[in-house]
C-alpha cells in the first residue's frame, strides 16, 4: 500500500514536472517575440471584416479583411508583423501590410544579390524610358535601350506589359533608385530556347515557324521564342523577287 502511494506520489511529480517545463518553454517563446519582428501565424477565424491570427501568444492577433488580396482559409499560415505584444485592451497588433512590405523588401535585395528575375509592369512612358511598377508601392526605371532585346520603334506599345526584369540598381546616393533592365533577362531567355532547340532537333528535320518580318533577302522566322533566317534562295525552286509572295 506504501509502495502504491510512492508510486502515485513519482507519477503525480513527473506529470507537474512535464508541465512545469511545457509552461517554461511557453513563457519562453513569449519573450522571444519583438514588436516589430516579422512572424508567421496561423489563420483561426475569418469574419467578413476581421482575420485572426494565433501568432502563439496568450491573444490572437486581427486583421482587416482589407489587407488580403485572397480571403485565407483556417489553418493558412501568413506571415505577419508584430506591431505590439499587448495594447492597452490586452490585444496583439499585427499587421499583414506591413509583413508584406518587409518581405517584398527581402526578396528585391535578394533578386539583386543573386541576379534572379523579378516581375513588374511597365506603366507608362518617362524621360529615357518607362516608369515600371514592381508591387507593394514600389517603382522602378527601365531605361528604353534595356527595355526589349529588339531596337523599339514604337514605345507606347510597352505599356501595360507584365514582364520579368534584372534589377541593376537599387539605391544611388544614399537614396532608393531602382532601375531594371528587360533586355538583359529577354536574352538570357531568346539563348535558352535556341539552344534547346538545336539540341532536340537535328539537321534536316522538318520544322514550323511564324512570319515575323521581311527583308529584300529573305524573312525572318520565330521557331519558338527565337528567330531564324529564311534566305529568299530557299524560298522556291525558281526566281523569288519578292519574299512576300511566297510566305
Amino acid at each position: 500500500m506504501v509502495q502504491m502511494e510512492v508510486e502515485m506520489d513519482e507519477s503525480k511529480n513527473s506529470a507537474d514536472n512535464i508541465q512545469t517545463q511545457l509552461q517554461e518553454e511557453y513563457l519562453k517563446s513569449l519573450e522571444q517575440l519583438e514588436e516589430g519582428q516579422l512572424v508567421d501565424g496561423s489563420v483561426i477565424q475569418v469574419t467578413p471584416e476581421q482575420v485572426f491570427i494565433d501568432v502563439g501568444y496568450k491573444s490572437e492577433g486581427k486583421i482587416p479583411i482589407a489587407e488580403f488580396t485572397e480571403i485565407p482559409k483556417i489553418g493558412d499560415v501568413v506571415s505577419v508583423i508584430l506591431i505590439t505584444k499587448e495594447n492597452k485592451h490586452g490585444e496583439v497588433i499585427v499587421s499583414k501590410q506591413k509583413a508584406d512590405i518587409k518581405l517584398f523588401w527581402k526578396n528585391l535585395r535578394q533578386a539583386f544579390q543573386d541576379h534572379t528575375a523579378v516581375e513588374g509592369t511597365i506603366e507608362k512612358l518617362v524621360k529615357g524610358g518607362y516608369d515600371v511598377d514592381l508591387g507593394a508601392g514600389v517603382r522602378a526605371f527601365l531605361p528604353i535601350s534595356q527595355s526589349d532585346a529588339q531596337k523599339v520603334d514604337k514605345p507606347e506599345k510597352l505599356l501595360g506589359t507584365k514582364a520579368s526584369f534584372y534589377v541593376e540598381r537599387l539605391y544611388s546616393d544614399g537614396k532608393v533608385n531602382i532601375v531594371v533592365n528587360r533586355r538583359k533577362w529577354l536574352e538570357e531567355e531568346i539563348e535558352q530556347k535556341r539552344t534547346d532547340f538545336f539540341e532536340n532537333t537535328p539537321i534536316g528535320a522538318e520544322v514550323t515557324g511564324t512570319v515575323k518580318s521581311f527583308t529584300s533577302f529573305g524573312a525572318f522566322i520565330d521557331l519558338g521564342g527565337f528567330v531564324g533566317l529564311l534566305h529568299i534562295n530557299d524560298m522556291s525552286w525558281g526566281h523569288v523577287t519578292r519574299p512576300k509572295d511566297f510566305v
